[in-house]
């Protein structure tokens, strides 16, 4: 073991040194890091699921980063039909928990407060500001949707009851429907009409 002892002795100076000058030389920025060990400032994206019906060529749920634009997600759910009408803010801003309704060009309906005059934008359960009021004599499931509270199947139930029964008379027989009762009446009742066929 003697006999190695100055091997071992200068091996480990040796080392020692070796560690020393890359330390200094790393401090003093000679030495790069490589890029796996750089520190990532860049923040993941926040995903947002977004509905968009009406006339959009696939319907449906997307998830899409949050403030992308209108435009965005209908490119991703395979642009506008035909039929769709024109005047759509493209560039309207998107955030969680929003439900479009793309119009077709000859439907009447509503806009709210974003100025879109064919498109239909619901965030959660906030109301919508209707420039026509919905009628639920003739109101489709998607139109039925837009109203707030009023989810997919209860816009199917809503239709269900007026096949069986007939036209609503006033506003206040959708009570009639089951699942609506009065605090869900008083969330609609100023955005739903019942319009005379004569």
């Amino acid at each position: 073991m003697k006999k190695y002892l100055p091997v071992i002795i200068i091996t480990i100076c040796f080392a020692s040194l070796l560690v020393f000058l890359i330390v200094r030389n790393v401090n003093r920025g000679l030495v790069e890091i490589p890029d796996e060990h750089e520190l990532s400032t860049e923040v993941p994206s926040q995903m947002i699921k977004i509905c968009i019906k009406g006339e959009i060529n696939i319907p449906g749920i997307y998830e899409i980063e949050k403030d992308s634009i209108l435009m965005d997600l209908i490119d991703k759910a395979g642009g506008l039909t035909q039929d769709a009408g024109k005047d759509i803010n493209l560039v309207l801003v998107l955030d969680k928990n929003m439900t479009i309704y793309i119009r077709s060009k000859n439907e009447a309906g509503g806009i709210d407060i974003s100025d879109n005059m064919d498109a239909i934008i619901q965030k959660d359960d906030e109301k919508i500001l209707f420039e026509n009021k919905i009628d639920i004599n003739t109101a489709s499931v998607d139109a039925l949707c837009l109203l707030p509270g009023i989810g997919e199947k209860t816009a199917q139930v809503i239709i269900a009851y007026r096949m069986e029964n007939g036209d609503f008379k006033v506003i206040e027989d959708i009570m009639h429907v089951p699942g609506i009762k009065t605090a869900k009446f008083e969330k609609i009742k100023d955005y739903i009409t019942v319009c005379d066929k004569d």
